[in-house]
């Protein structure tokens, strides 16, 4: 399987906060939107608007991000923003273009058994079979619409955001979907999202303890680990190695050295102020296997998830909290792409 991973590129730095406020509205009649979701995407930073239609949210985040503007009956709207290493006011005034959604169609087809049958093939492959899975529901699948195209790929659409609730990590997923189209013959596909995370609030301390264990759990091993260990230059401490596909012998990733990292940065369409921000970038010649975990005395039962350079000048580039930079420079086959809507943590989450 191949998968692509969309992360924004965010750092986190202490003791910098942004604030970030506006007011939104309806375009055509310009009375004020109440509860429209305003949110920094695959994060926990964000807030509602009140009666006003007024907003405003602090930020420690710093970097290149996208905020999102969701509300239902309403399109989406985002803005890419790049906040610095100063304290700052960003201020967004949006007006949201209204959209019509014909219930009746959605029931009628919740209730259709060739639905039912997408959706069991939509669910597995969105939120994934992990353990964590098995606790976490889309509470309202009924707006979800599906197709099949010429080439037998499943096509996934949503009416509204998908809110997902996972209780093995301990959060509700508010997620735009913005493309689904998955292979069902070869198991190979895509999908893209805005996600906007909310931690629930634990019914005992019990729950809690477990949803803190899970959630470094889903993290220690994943992607964003590895990346966050490579940045640091700790692979090894963290039980990661990098070796040649299909082998256990030892591979590496070259650093790109710091007074190319500018013109890297340009040369790839990104924007160069954040080699300011701490971004390092790397060189990725051809595919290598990622063995994850601590080797056995009696064999080899690591996990092995692979990386494959997609650019043609094979770089990739990563922020100081282990998140890449650009969709396009990355794609990963193996036990990474097991992973799922069900196994995700925001990426400001710090173990």
């Amino acid at each position: 399987m191949l998968l692509l991973f969309a992360f924004p590129a965010i750092s986190q730095p202490q003791d910098i906060q942004s604030v970030i406020s506006g007011m939104v509205s309806d375009k055509d009649s310009g009375e004020p939107l109440e509860d429209v979701h305003v949110y920094i995407s695959y994060t926990t930073s964000g807030i509602s608007t009140d009666e006003n239609g007024v907003y405003s949210f602090r930020t420690g985040l710093s970097g290149q991000f996208e905020l999102v503007f969701s509300r239902i009956g309403y399109e989406t709207e985002k803005r890419t923003i790049s906040l610095g290493n100063d304290e700052e006011s960003l201020v967004f005034n949006i007006q949201l273009v209204s959209k019509s959604v014909v219930l009746s169609q959605l029931e009628v087809k919740a209730d259709n058994s060739a639905w039912l049958r997408d959706y069991e093939e939509f669910k597995r492959e969105f939120l994934g079979t992990t353990i964590y899975a098995a606790d976490t529901e889309i509470t309202n699948r009924w707006v979800l619409n599906f197709n099949r195209n010429d080439s037998g790929q499943l096509l996934a659409s949503a009416s509204e955001p998908l809110r997902i609730e996972n209780l093995s990590l301990g959060y509700e997923l508010l997620v735009e979907l913005d493309d689904f189209r998955w292979n069902l013959r070869d198991n190979t596909g895509y999908y893209r999202v805005q996600v906007r995370f909310e931690e629930l609030e634990p019914e005992s301390d019990r729950q809690y303890r477990s949803w803190t264990q899970n959630r470094e759990r889903a993290y220690e091993g994943s992607l964003r680990h590895f990346l966050k260990s490579l940045y640091e230059d700790n692979l090894s401490r963290n039980r990661f190695e990098v070796v040649w596909m299909n082998s256990t012998q030892r591979a590496t990733i070259q650093p790109i050295e710091q007074n190319r990292m500018i013109q890297s940065l340009s040369s790839n369409g990104l924007d160069p102020k954040l080699a300011l921000h701490g971004v390092k970038g790397f060189i990725l010649k051809e595919p290598v296997d990622i063995l994850i975990g601590r080797r056995s005395y009696i064999y080899d039962n690591r996990k092995r998830a692979r990386l494959v350079p997609v650019r043609n000048d094979k770089s990739f580039f990563v922020m100081p909290n282990g998140n890449v930079l650009d969709i396009l420079s990355l794609a990963v086959t193996g036990y990474w792409s097991s992973y799922r809507m069900a196994d995700m943590v925001p990426i400001n989450f710090e173990p």
